[in-house]
């Protein structure tokens, strides 16, 4: 008797983990650069996220992995309390969970700590920076073996930062020192390491967030190799390397600016106002890309009287990137960032029926 194929599925596990992907790979890109990711080498990668230019997207098994960190939090601030310490989860001075932001860059620079905590063992009186993290066994070891300086820079840099900004917000009484503490997702085992406040180094990571926040264009990358492996797993990879073009809302437009004045203010040129945020996640017909976002595909050679820009693409052939409601030959961007393959932008038959049909790229 001929046996069935056994299923290469799990239905109960598959409808678990597409509910975690519908539930969190829904979330909206945050408004701010984060300082959890500032140490990240890649400012091309900064950019790219702060640009918005393509939402992170995991699998419902990895976003039930990023759920499964934040459970072990209770767990250790309870941890805590019970050899004497104090931690202090929200901050009493707003009732909310610790956020601190950077001023000089326009509150564009931001970021939530764990907490802070006292009665320390080793250090009983001086308050430190609370970070709680999760890691694999392999992981786990490095840090063990050469600390987070060295195995999570990222990390470090966290740290660093929120140290800064305690310091900013509460002078004398702000955190000099941080608690970093990793759990072993492997067989629960605890790292511990305590960080010592180095200004130097925190304003460094304030100034390539200001270099990142400020700059017109993309920075240059870590690497022109798509192979490269911070590349290659990179977020933004078709983005920078191939044709791929950020999607059409305010952060990849030209009329967009991110001003110094004000809580991550944004103004638009062509509106002649600020921006919500949700008006920037939206866009409008008059969006235009910044036009090095579209270097793979065609350059600027031209501006029209109704300021539309003018691209060539490598064989010679041209479009207008514009609002079709101004004139119905131009291009808008979110018919760009449609066409995955963007010979469609110049090709005389497409081009044709769309004018016929007053059709739109989809």
């Amino acid at each position: 008797m001929a046996l069935l194929p056994q299923s290469v599925t799990d239905p109960v596990a598959d409808a678990i983990f597409a509910h975690y992907k519908a539930k969190y790979g829904a979330e909206a890109q945050r408004p701010y650069l984060g300082a959890s990711a500032i140490g990240k080498p890649c400012r091309r990668q900064h950019w790219y996220s702060f640009r918005w230019a393509k939402p992170a997207q995991f699998s419902g098994r990895l976003y039930r992995v990023f759920q499964s960190g934040h459970l072990q939090e209770p767990r250790v601030y309870a941890d805590l309390a019970s050899i004497g310490c104090t931690v202090y989860q929200i901050n009493p001075t707003t009732g909310k969970q610790w956020s601190f932001s950077e001023s000089t860059t326009g509150h564009h620079f931001q970021g939530n700590a764990d907490g802070i905590i006292t009665g320390l063992p080793q250090a009983p009186k001086s308050p430190h920076l609370l970070e709680i993290k999760t890691a694999s066994d392999k992981m786990y070891k490095e840090m063990q073996k050469f600390g987070v300086k060295k195995s999570k820079p990222e990390h470090y840099a966290q740290m660093q930062i929120y140290m800064k900004w305690s310091i900013d917000q509460f002078g004398e009484d702000g955190c000099r020192r941080a608690l970093y503490l990793v759990v072993n997702k492997d067989n629960d085992d605890i790292y511990t390491e305590r960080l010592e406040f180095d200004a130097d180094e925190a304003q460094a990571l304030v100034d390539k967030a200001m270099a990142v926040i400020t700059s017109v264009e993309p920075p240059v990358g870590v690497s022109t190799d798509p192979t490269w492996f911070e590349c290659k797993f990179c977020d933004y990879q078709a983005v920078c390397h191939g044709t791929d073009v950020p999607a059409p809302t305010c952060r990849s437009c030209v009329h967009a600016t991110p001003e110094m004045d004000g809580q991550g203010r944004w103004s638009c040129a062509s509106l002649g106002t600020d921006l919500t945020t949700d008006q920037q996640r939206k866009g409008c017909g008059k969006h235009q890309y910044i036009p090095i976002l579209l270097a793979k595909t065609a350059s600027p050679v031209d501006l029209t009287q109704d300021n539309g820009l003018v691209y060539k693409t490598p064989d010679g052939k041209q479009f207008v990137n514009g609002d079709p409601a101004v004139n119905p030959d131009y291009i808008s961007s979110q018919e760009i960032h449609a066409c995955a393959d963007k010979t469609a932008l110049v090709d005389e038959q497409a081009l044709e029926l769309r004018k016929q049909h007053n059709a739109r790229f989809v």
